[in-house]
């Protein structure tokens, strides 16, 4: 069976395990070829693969000062819970709302984060690896999805204190990482800290 030239680029970015996240950013690349490219685009293109970044990406705006703003964990809560629950009932493509449909991607912009992030990229990906695969698949990766909901469920009484949503914003990063790179260290690592949260819930309230 012959692939054609869009299936035959997926599949090398199936393989490109040695360096996932480097290999996210030269996909969207790719995908652009130069030019302004809306998120559906790219999320489409990406396919199943999208759902990790997603999660890493929501993670690490929650740890930023972003994150600190009023509404933006509750925002950010409902994109991981979006995702996620589209990651429990394995769809092969996200769905996503119109507004994030809409967001575009310019080439410029792709070079400025290649530019700042590249680096960055590079010493994560020394770290990440296909390990303890298990975890990063099947039954293991629905219930990874059920915990990322959960966590986002929990940015609402968290969002409402200081630097609250620091930990499951960093726990719903570790687990995006290891989705993202096929490396269930870091998803076993994410649901073990995921025990902390119930407790620290139980601290705010009273």
């Amino acid at each position: 069976m012959v692939m054609t030239e869009d299936e035959q680029s997926q599949a090398k970015f199936e393989e490109q395990s040695d360096a996932p996240l480097r290999g996210l950013l030269d996909r969207v690349e790719e995908i652009s070829g130069g030019q302004t490219v809306d998120l559906k685009t790219v999320i489409e293109a990406l396919g199943n693969r999208s759902f990790g970044p997603v999660l890493l990406l929501c993670g690490l705006f929650l740890l930023t000062p972003l994150g600190m703003l009023p509404g933006v964990p509750m925002a950010l809560g409902v994109i991981v819970m979006l995702f996620s629950v589209q990651l429990l009932f394995r769809k092969s493509h996200p769905w996503m709302p119109k507004f994030l449909r809409r967001v575009k991607v310019s080439a410029k912009s792709l070079e400025k984060t290649r530019k700042f992030a590249g680096p960055w990229l590079d010493r994560i990906d020394n770290v990440v690896r296909p390990r303890f695969e298990w975890a990063a698949r099947g039954p293991m990766l629905v219930f990874t999805a059920l915990v990322a909901i959960l966590l986002a469920a929990t940015m609402l009484p968290l969002g409402a204190v200081p630097f609250g949503v620091v930990v499951p914003g960093f726990i719903i990063g570790l687990m995006g990482l290891g989705i993202t790179g096929r490396d269930g260290f870091f998803i076993l690592s994410g649901l073990a800290l995921s025990i902390a949260v119930p407790f620290l819930i139980v601290q705010v309230a009273f």
